[in-house]
């Protein structure tokens, strides 16, 4: 494997050492030169690299494939929308920002952040993204807390003593548990087990939509036990028990 560059900047945090790691662990040829042709070798698939290498000797070599890195421009529908919203572009037709500032634009209260402001990786575009949040935020400072409302958790239903009303509710989330797991042949034994009074099946359990659907659901049919089929308590537990609060449960 070889990479052929004009300048290398391993400015992020662990790059260098990916950097030296690829070149002294994996044996990866980085060579200083701007590749000017690719041509392919006649009866063969090969293709081949014409290149100047450190002692301005001209170098020959047939490699099986090039994977060419191109560069990144924005779309014609965001440059529209920057249009629209009368946000200058830069000469590359990035957004125009600020040296100090980056996710300020040229219009008061517009952020922005990633690669709209400029090619960046991902870690760099979640860093702007907390960064134009928190200008957002401080915009917003004098409304803070003026729509605040204590949140009323329903009283909770004493289930003591009743017969068991249990409401089963099967998560596919999305391929991950659908795709190994016959939910729908779940879901039907689930309905022919003793006191099972509600049973449904979702794409995502733990989305807001479905929420609100379970705590519907568990009123509307008094059910007093509930089965989640889903993800692992370590992540979701909370998340259900809040919904099984504003239930009553």
């Amino acid at each position: 494997c070889t990479i052929f560059f004009m300048d290398m900047r391993s400015h992020g945090k662990g790059f260098e050492r990916y950097y030296n790691d690829a070149k002294e662990k994996l044996g990866v040829r980085f060579i200083r030169s701007r590749v000017p042709t690719i041509e392919s070798v006649e009866g063969r698939d090969d293709l081949l690299i014409t290149y100047i290498n450190d002692d301005e000797e001209m170098v020959e070599e047939s490699f099986d494939m090039a994977v060419l890195s191109v560069g990144l421009e924005i779309s014609p529908e965001v440059k529209e929308l920057a249009r629209k919203l009368g946000i200058d572009l830069t000469e590359g037709q990035f957004c125009d920002t600020g040296s100090f500032r980056p996710v300020t634009t040229s219009r008061d209260g517009i952020y922005v952040c990633g690669v709209f402001q400029g090619p960046k990786d991902i870690p760099q575009s979640v860093i702007e993204a907390c960064s134009a949040a928190a200008e957002a935020g401080a915009l917003l400072k004098e409304a803070r807390h003026t729509l605040t409302t204590e949140k009323v958790i329903p009283r909770e239903t004493n289930v003591l003593g009743e017969r068991p009303r249990i409401g089963v509710f099967i998560c596919q989330c999305g391929i991950n548990i659908g795709g190994v797991v016959d939910v729908p042949a779940v879901r039907d034994y689930a309905a022919s087990l003793p006191y099972v009074e509600y049973v449904t099946d979702n794409l995502y359990t733990c989305s807001q939509d479905t929420q609100e659907i379970m705590t519907r659901v568990i009123m509307e049919n008094s059910l007093n036990r509930i089965v989640v089929a889903a993800c692992t308590p370590k992540t979701h537990e909370a998340l259900f028990q809040e919904t099984l609060a504003n239930a009553g449960l």
